[in-house]
């Protein structure tokens, strides 16, 4: 049932705004104003504010789990447990634990949920992925992007071919890749060129052996020679080469050819490559 909520999601119209004349790059500093949008919503933090743990992952105020994402949230402060529910999933954290569990079944993560100030904040990576959310980093804007399942029921749907695939603005993708690279459809047939034609995400998650980033850069290579001149291909897939691992940063970088732009990106705030493909 996982799978096939997330299979949901991953086919879900999916875009980050970007402005090439007047963006500049956030700061990889842990003091930087975090964004949060979720559904297309900007989230507004009165009081206790996203922020980053010493673990690199942004933490979120407990309640923003509850009035943002539609969750019901329960605390029991004698046994300094959160739990959080939504649909027919259920996932419980403690504070200062690194494990959790989820329908029962536990699992690891590289963080654990605090209380700061006398507020409990949680990692919003992982409790939004186990409530059946795409949670996605845009390193560009410093902004995080959820979209949760019910959101998806209410967007166009994307046509499935029998084997899988589908077609993003003329790229052809395969919804469910072997080597779980994430791919979204970007906005630039509804908006124009200053949106992405394809969002990709190459993950370094270090609690799933399953997922290989060699197998995803051989995916993001088969996806961009669709469109993309073979040099600049080749030269995307050199800097990539450059991280192998969670910790390995790599500074945003721009590559184009004559019809498209293809832009890098990868920080200590986030294990993943961000990867924005454009129309020029």
């Amino acid at each position: 049932m996982k799978s096939l909520i997330i299979k949901g999601i991953l086919i879900a119209i999916f875009s980050f705004l970007y402005m090439p004349s007047e963006t500049t790059f956030a700061s990889d500093s842990k003091e930087t104003s975090i964004r949060i949008i979720v559904n297309e919503t900007a989230i507004v933090f009165c009081d206790a504010k996203p922020f980053y743990d010493k673990n690199g992952r942004v933490q979120v105020p407990l309640r923003f789990v509850s009035e943002a994402m539609g969750a019901k949230v329960q605390w029991d402060g004698i046994t300094r447990k959160v739990t959080v529910t939504l649909g027919g999933d259920q996932i419980e954290l403690s504070i200062g634990k690194q494990s959790y569990t989820l329908n029962g079944q536990q699992f690891q993560m590289d963080t654990s949920s605090i209380v700061n100030d006398g507020t409990t904040f949680v990692p919003i990576r992982f409790v939004g992925q186990a409530l059946g959310a795409l949670v996605t980093f845009d390193t560009l804007h410093n902004t995080i992007h959820i979209e949760t399942a019910n959101h998806d029921e209410n967007h166009e749907q994307i046509s499935i071919n029998e084997d899988g695939k589908s077609i993003y603005n003329g790229f052809i993708i395969d919804l469910e890749p072997d080597s779980k690279l994430l791919v979204s459809k970007g906005l630039y047939d509804t908006y124009g060129s200053e949106y992405t034609l394809l969002n990709i995400e190459v993950t370094f998650n270090k609690m799933d052996t399953d997922t290989d980033y060699k197998k995803q850069y051989k995916d993001v290579e088969e996806i961009l020679l669709q469109k993309v001149d073979s040099e600049v291909v080749a030269a995307v897939m050199k800097y990539l080469s450059a991280k192998s691992t969670a910790e390995d940063v790599l500074p945003p970088k721009e590559f184009k050819d004559t019809n498209y732009k293809v832009i890098v990106s990868s920080r200590m705030i986030d294990d993943n490559i961000n990867i924005f493909v454009f129309k020029n």
